[in-house]
């Protein structure tokens, strides 16, 4: 999920132009390099395992903190197993957003004045990240805590977990080469209308580049006038995330008073910190982080919100703020990384919806026509006649 898109295109389009340079200069980091497959494929196989770990402790009673640290130190305990002497570890820490906090919550052990704590009836978002040697894959997922772990038939949670994993699914094969941004993002808006649910206002789905988890290619969740983006086609050999976030309420988060604690460095900015402990935080981000968001949880430099003070007041890091719907409105999100490869359309994150509730059959006829669709991106040889 994103914001100040502006700004952030200004500054992807001026870290694209310097990555690209550097790809022609040095080595291909496309999927149309084979090593450059095998870590994405590997960091998504991580990725899902971790994300299914998490599942399954997502229980009444547990503590939210517990399972982003549950989450980060599976993530970090997997990339020490392989891949020795590049760079690896969390693209995305571990977000876990329950009920009206929608999206970018990841506490910090000790600073919350009353834990928050699974209960049963919650829905809850899990979203993390794991990149190698900066090729990322990311993936989110939405549950409903049931006593026998299925949806509960008829329920709005049912309604609107259902219609954003039916947007994805729908939206997914619509990632193939020529068609445009904006004509997945109208896929997107007629599954909501089909289910009567709203895409949350703000939701992105990025382009993917090394080191870049968002990069200026995006496509809205919705048609908004004032937040209208760049029109581009999918291309072969990209990689995306693919972000569906549906709500039953009308979309429009607000931040309450939950304290950012999930940042990214700038790219562009130019200040030299003046604190002590606001320079030995920077090379920390610099050696462990490198360009992907880290959670304050996961600093081990002393007096790391000091540090982290002097650097938000001077925008060396951007904070990814803690967003809230209405109360008693059920939100839902998905988020897959997918390959646009030569042969297919490959999802390599992602787990299935949990069970207990069936989709609905589409009306419309673009829904109708895109849902039938093939992943495969080649053309079935015609069978020779006798």
């Amino acid at each position: 999920m994103s914001k100040n898109l502006k700004d952030q295109q200004a500054v992807e389009e001026e870290w694209e132009d310097v990555e690209e340079g550097e790809e022609e200069e040095e080595e291909d980091t496309t999927i149309n390099n084979s090593d450059v497959v095998m870590k994405y494929k590997k960091a998504a196989a991580w990725s899902n395992e971790v994300l299914q770990l998490v599942i399954n402790a997502t229980k009444p009673g547990a503590k939210v903190v517990d399972l982003c640290k549950l989450g980060d130190e599976a993530i970090l305990d997997k990339v020490q197993s392989m891949f020795r002497g590049v760079e690896k570890g969390i693209a995305f820490p571990t977000s876990i957003s329950i009920n009206s906090c929608v999206c970018h919550n990841s506490p910090v052990p000790g600073e919350e004045t009353t834990p928050q704590v699974v209960a049963l009836g919650d829905v809850v978002r899990i979203d993390l990240g794991i990149h190698i040697d900066g090729y990322s894959t990311q993936v989110a997922h939405t549950l409903h805590v049931t006593e026998n772990g299925e949806l509960v038939a008829e329920s709005k949670e049912a309604k609107v977990i259902n219609a954003a994993y039916a947007a994805l699914n729908v939206a997914l094969r619509k990632m193939r080469p020529g068609v445009s941004t904006y004509e997945v993002t109208d896929i997107i808006e007629k599954v909501a209308s089909e289910y009567g649910v709203t895409p949350v206002d703000g939701v992105l789905s990025h382009i993917v580049k090394r080191y870049i988890i968002d990069g200026v290619r995006c496509i809205p969740s919705k048609k908004v006038p004032e937040h209208m983006v760049h029109e581009y086609d999918i291309e072969p050999a990209q990689v995306w995330t693919l972000d569906i976030a549906f709500t039953t309420g009308k979309g429009k988060l607000k931040e309450r008073d939950a304290r950012p604690s999930i940042f990214k460095i700038a790219l562009d900015s130019t200040y030299s910190a003046k604190m002590e402990s606001a320079r030995e935080l920077q090379r920390e981000i610099d050696a462990k982080f490198q360009t992907f968001p880290f959670a304050v949880r996961n600093l081990e430099t002393k007096k790391a919100r000091l540090g982290l003070s002097e650097m938000i007041k001077h925008g060396l890091v951007q904070p990814y703020p803690v967003l809230f719907e209405k109360d008693g409105e059920a939100v839902a999100q998905f988020k897959v990384t997918l390959m646009v490869t030569p042969k297919k359309i490959e999802r390599i994150t992602g787990l299935p919806m949990q069970k207990g509730a069936a989709p609905i059959a589409f009306t419309d006829e673009t829904l109708l026509a895109a849902s039938k669709l093939p992943l495969s991106l080649e053309e079935k040889k015609k069978k020779a006649t006798a």
